[in-house]
């Protein structure tokens, strides 16, 4: 599937000497291309998070549209887009999110869980945990993990249901140099399936991996 823009942008509002909002992301047109490996880079507070969120389905675009090939997202009723969100997209966000009542493996099933499909992926959501490193923590509580390890739960969750798009805020943030190399691998080799991925990062290594490079500033997405 491919994702794209259409003069999408998005303001909030904010008191000021002149006006009353600001571009947190100014209009673009932008394709995420299928079966390629795309990263976002650029200072803290230059919209790049917004864009992503608005790319996911999960920020409405204050102008312009976001296509998921012919069907404009927003345009979905509230659980039609869920619905399509949690069938298509992995999204990997920024910052360490788990459930603590739940087990790493149960964390990481949750996307197919709540559509009965979880023995399907059970087999698949431990063998990501292994490519990963934490494999062995398949039955510990989401609780117990440092803040690698459940940066790493959160990358194999984004995977397990085989999404059509991957979006990834940070994904490698916490992690050492060889894990980071696990899971730029992964997400490489998701991208040479077919996948469409979208990484934001300050992190230079991941660099090596993408196939096209932007870098945002001040809410304005250019190509490198």
């Amino acid at each position: 599937m491919k994702i794209r823009t259409e003069q999408a942008g998005r303001t909030f509002f904010r008191n000021g000497r002149d006006t009353n909002y600001f571009y947190a992301v100014k209009p673009v047109d932008f394709t995420l291309q299928e079966g390629s490996l795309s990263v976002i880079t650029g200072r803290s507070g230059s919209g790049k998070t917004t864009l992503l969120h608005l790319l996911s389905g999960l920020l409405k675009p204050s102008e312009g549209r976001v296509w998921l090939d012919d069907n404009d997202l927003y345009a979905l009723h509230d659980r039609e887009r869920s619905r399509l969100r949690s069938e298509q997209f992995g999204i990997i966000p920024q910052g360490e999110t788990g459930l603590p009542s739940l087990t790493v493996l149960e964390n990481v099933l949750l996307p197919v869980a709540m559509y009965g499909k979880e023995q399907d992926k059970r087999e698949q959501a431990l063998q990501l945990l292994e490519e990963v490193g934490i494999g062995m923590l398949s039955d510990v509580y989401s609780n117990e993990l440092s803040g690698g390890e459940l940066r790493r739960m959160s990358v194999v969750r984004a995977l397990v249901n085989d999404p059509s798009i991957i979006i990834a805020d940070e994904p490698t943030g916490d992690l050492d140099e060889e894990t980071t190399v696990s899971v730029m691998t992964l997400l490489k080799r998701r991208a040479e399936q077919g996948a469409s991925v979208l990484i934001v990062t300050h992190d230079k290594d991941v660099l090596a991996y993408a196939d096209r490079l932007y870098n945002m500033d001040k809410g304005v997405l250019t190509a490198q």
